[in-house]
C-alpha cells in the first residue's frame, strides 16, 4: 500500500503539493481565526479582572460601561456603600481618546496614542492590579500609570485634554475590550478630562446663564453664583465598581440595586456576557 502510495504521488506531483499548500493554508486560517478570537476575550476578561469588582453599577437601562456610554452623579457611591453585602465600593471613569507626548528633553513631541483612560480612587477598586515598573499613584492631580503597550516611559510627559501628566509607573496586559492600552490617571482628572467643557463653551454658557432672568434675579444674591458654580464642576462617573462581602451574593445585591436604587447592576457572570 505505501509502494501504491508513493508511485500515485510521483504520478501526480504537482496536485500533491498543490493539494497540500491548500490544506495547510486553510489549517493556518482556522488556527489564526481561532487565536483572534481566543485573543479577544481574553483581553475582554482583563478588563474585568483589572477592575477588581464582584458588582458593576451603571446608568439605568445601559449595558455599561464597557458597551456603552453610562453616566451617574459621583455621590451615587454613598448609597451604595450602605447597602447590606457590601465590602467597598469606588467610582470610577472609562474614556477612550487620543493621548499626546508631552514636550521633554528627547521626546518627540506630538505622538499621540489612542488609549483608554481609566480614573479611580488610589487604594480602592480600578486600580492596576500590578506593576512591572515604577509607583502606584500617591498624588491627587498630574500623575499616572500607562501600559507598556503605550509606548511611554517613566518620567515622560504626557498630555490629555488641558493639562499634562508624569507617567510615575508601568503596568502591563492592561487593555480595554477593543485592545487599546489603558493610562490610569486620578479620579478627578478624568472627569475633568471627560465632563468638563472647554474654555470657550464655559464662558458662554456663563453669559447664557447671566442672560437669563430666572437665574439672575437681583432680589436674590448669591443665585447667580451658585448656579455658575454648579455648571462648571464635573460631578458624574460612569460606574461604580462593587466589591461583594465574603459569603453575600453578588445576585442578590444587584437586585437590590435595581430595584431599590433605580440603577442597574450586573454581576461578573453578566458583564462576561455583555
Amino acid at each position: 500500500m505505501i509502494s501504491l502510495a508513493g508511485r500515485d504521488i510521483l504520478h501526480s506531483w504537482g496536485k500533491f503539493v498543490l493539494t497540500g499548500i491548500g490544506l495547510g493554508l486553510l489549517i493556518g486560517v482556522t488556527l489564526t481565526m481561532a487565536g483572534v478570537y481566543r485573543g479577544m476575550v481574553d483581553d475582554a476578561r482583563a478588563l474585568l479582572d483589572n477592575s477588581g469588582a464582584d458588582l458593576w453599577v451603571v446608568q439605568q437601562d445601559t449595558q455599561g460601561p464597557y458597551a456603552e456610554s453610562s453616566s451617574l452623579r459621583d455621590d451615587v457611591v454613598r448609597s451604595v456603600l450602605g447597602l447590606p453585602g457590601v465590602a467597598r465600593a469606588a467610582n470610577v471613569t472609562y474614556l477612550t481618546m487620543q493621548v499626546r507626548e508631552g514636550a521633554g528633553p528627547g521626546q518627540n513631541v506630538g505622538r499621540e496614542v489612542r488609549a483608554m483612560i481609566v480614573g479611580f480612587e488610589p487604594g480602592q477598586p480600578g486600580e492596576p492590579g500590578y506593576l512591572v515598573a515604577g509607583r502606584h499613584i500617591t498624588r491627587s492631580h498630574y500623575e499616572a500609570v500607562v501600559d507598556v503597550r503605550t509606548g511611554f516611559t517613566l518620567g515622560q510627559r504626557i498630555s490629555i485634554r488641558r493639562h499634562d501628566y508624569t507617567v510615575v509607573g508601568l503596568t502591563q496586559r492592561m487593555v480595554s475590550s477593543g485592545g487599546d492600552p489603558m493610562v490610569f490617571i486620578p479620579l478627578k482628572d478624568a472627569q475633568e478630562a471627560q465632563f468638563l467643557k472647554d474654555n470657550d463653551a464655559i464662558r458662554n454658557d456663563r453669559a447664557r446663564t447671566a442672560a437669563n432672568p430666572a437665574l439672575n434675579r437681583p432680589g436674590v444674591p448669591g443665585l447667580l453664583d451658585a448656579v455658575l458654580a454648579a455648571q462648571t464642576t464635573a460631578r458624574h462617573v460612569n460606574a461604580v465598581l462593587v466589591q461583594v462581602q465574603a459569603g453575600a451574593s453578588a445576585d442578590e445585591l444587584a437586585g437590590t440595586v435595581r430595584r431599590w436604587r433605580h440603577l442597574q447592576a450586573y454581576t461578573r457572570a453578566e458583564m462576561e456576557e455583555i
